[in-house]
């Protein structure tokens, strides 16, 4: 029996990504792997301010000092301590905490397909990322924003970002894309648990209460979001402007922001869930999309890997050509029998993650990117 040891820097979003691997931990037996917390304060990731960050350092440093089989690391690359360490102190870390393992991977938590924490590719044995390019050569050279689809909106527009690019994050070289590992995105995270629940039960993921997709729904599209920066927002502030300039649909007032409750009601009225990029491609909206009955609808998506494959064109979800020139067509349709299809065939596949066999699945595609 192996066993894997999670350490991550304690904040309650992580906590939630990393959910599934304890959900699953039945499944992960019966395959050889037994997974735990370094400590039980791992399971209370309620904490902020300074006391998180002293929990944070110790946790890191927690371990540097006591031998383990396998060590997963958690830590996103904007929020956390480690992350924002000189990289000298941050690599010598990983060097401490490697002497201390006969493994270290590193899970990358970042939203998109980039902005990587590259340089800790020396002192890791693999590198977990939530969605990855299907063509990883392209984590060799520099990309604009370290975001594909920011380079793309660059290209197309002429436009620089310095949300973006002031932060420089390094390519890695090719000997070391062997080690690239697709680990697996928010949708099978615990998504729906509220604060106190999510504490509580540890040990599980909550299932989301499905909305059937033949039921009444008055709207056939729902879109609320809006552009926080000129090439990371272009997607969400292109489709709030496309959007307002189509007849024939009905669609809620882009503009307004509305309480959560109501924007759960709303979700659920809508035959159709418009779920544009943000800081990255995947991002929960997609996955409520699934779970309210609605048809996704979302830019192409054929660039990137990720687990569960909740991406399939024309199955799961109706792809947008990048450029948007195809926008007003696609929308035109929200409300047809074909996207109807879509959003039961979706919800049936996203249902099964959250069953005994979706959790075996789960368990399986880990041990899978673990051992080949």
């Amino acid at each position: 029996m192996r066993t894997i040891t999670i350490v991550y820097e304690r904040h309650h979003y992580i906590y939630r990504w990393l959910k599934p691997l304890f959900a699953s931990r039945k499944e992960f037996k019966q395959l050889g792997y037994k997974i735990e917390y370094q400590s039980l304060i791992d399971y209370l990731p309620v904490f902020k301010g300074n006391f998180q960050k002293k929990l944070e350092r110790a946790s890191y440093t927690g371990a540097t000092k006591k031998q383990r089989d396998i060590v997963m690391m958690a830590f996103h690359h904007s929020t956390s301590e480690l992350c924002q360490l000189p990289q000298e102190e941050r690599l010598e870390i990983l060097k401490k905490i490697k002497e201390h393992c006969n493994m270290l991977i590193w899970l990358d938590t970042a939203d998109s397909t980039g902005t990587c924490m590259f340089d800790v590719m020396p002192y890791v044995d693999l590198y977990f990322k939530k969605q990855l390019l299907v063509n990883t050569k392209e984590y060799c050279r520099d990309v604009y924003g370290t975001r594909t689809f920011c380079e793309y909106y660059h290209q197309l527009l002429g436009v620089e970002d310095e949300t973006i690019t002031a932060r420089y994050y390094p390519h890695t070289e090719e000997k070391y894309l062997s080690k690239l590992r697709v680990a697996w995105n928010v949708g099978i995270g615990d998504l729906y648990a509220k604060p106190l629940q999510m504490v509580m039960h540890p040990h599980s993921v909550t299932k989301p209460v499905f909305v059937d997709p033949e039921s009444e729904k008055p709207l056939d599209v729902q879109y609320r979001g809006s552009g926080y920066s000129p090439l990371a927002g272009y997607p969400r502030s292109e489709s709030r402007k496309l959007i307002q300039e189509m007849e024939g649909i009905s669609y809620p007032d882009v503009t307004k922001k509305i309480p959560k409750e109501e924007y759960i009601k709303e979700g659920h009225s809508a035959k159709s869930i418009l779920s544009p990029f943000g800081w990255g491609e995947i991002c929960g909206r997609d996955f409520e999309a699934f779970v309210y009955g609605g048809c996704m609808i979302k830019q192409s998506m054929e660039h990137c890997i990720t687990y569960p494959d909740a991406y399939q064109p024309w199955v799961t979800y109706v792809p947008l050509k990048w450029d948007f020139s195809d926008f007003k067509e696609v929308l035109l349709k929200s409300a047809s029998e074909e996207y109807q299809k879509i959003a039961k065939q979706a919800q049936d596949y996203y249902k099964h993650f959250f069953t005994k066999e979706g959790r075996m699945d789960f368990a399986k595609h880990i041990v899978f990117q673990l051992e080949k």
